[in-house]
């Protein structure tokens, strides 16, 4: 699969510690986090994508992440999970990042328009789990209507499976706020 491009909350939030606790609930470990891109290649350089980032937010408003609604869904990297709105920030960073560092020939802009931004709570299959006994376990209050600007940007290398997984860049993005 190649890096993935994650955009986690500021360390110092609440949302943070709500989605950690929630997702280790479920036995899970992979850090919260939206995904803005996947599939960038191995081969691209690490220092090049920080470069990238750090050109990015000189010229650019900070990610903003609002969650609006809970889910489910039959994919395994949607099983149980946060739909983020669609902020002009954030799809302006999802935009950028699929044109900089994982641009396949796809048409962006389709790409763009099916960009859906969420934060997942539990990675499954769905013979793997009772949703409705899942979602009875989440906390609500503490993850929905929940806001942040900017954070974290983590490259991860998602190319083996979940187990294996490594953070290899950590980007903390300047002046990340939460609500």
């Amino acid at each position: 699969m190649g890096y993935s491009l994650w955009l986690v909350p500021p360390t110092n939030s609440k949302i943070i510690s709500s989605l950690i606790s929630t997702i280790k609930s479920f036995n899970c470990s992979f850090a919260p986090h939206v995904t803005i891109v996947s599939k960038i290649p191995l081969s691209t350089s690490i220092d090049e994508i920080k470069a990238s980032l750090t050109a990015y937010f000189n010229e650019h408003s900070l990610p903003e992440v609002h969650i609006k609604s809970l889910h489910t869904g039959s994919e395994f990297f949607k099983r149980i999970f946060l739909r983020c709105q669609r902020t002009d920030s954030l799809v302006s960073l999802a935009r950028f990042s699929k044109q900089t560092f994982a641009n396949n020939n796809e048409n962006i802009d389709q790409w763009v328009e099916d960009y859906d931004p969420h934060i997942s709570l539990i990675y499954a299959e769905e013979k793997d789990c009772d949703d409705q006994e899942l979602i009875s376990q989440i906390d609500r209050l503490a993850l929905i209507e929940k806001t942040w600007q900017g954070g974290k940007i983590q490259l991860v290398d998602t190319s083996a499976k979940l187990s294996e997984w490594k953070t290899v860049l950590d980007f903390d993005i300047p002046n990340s706020t939460s609500s």
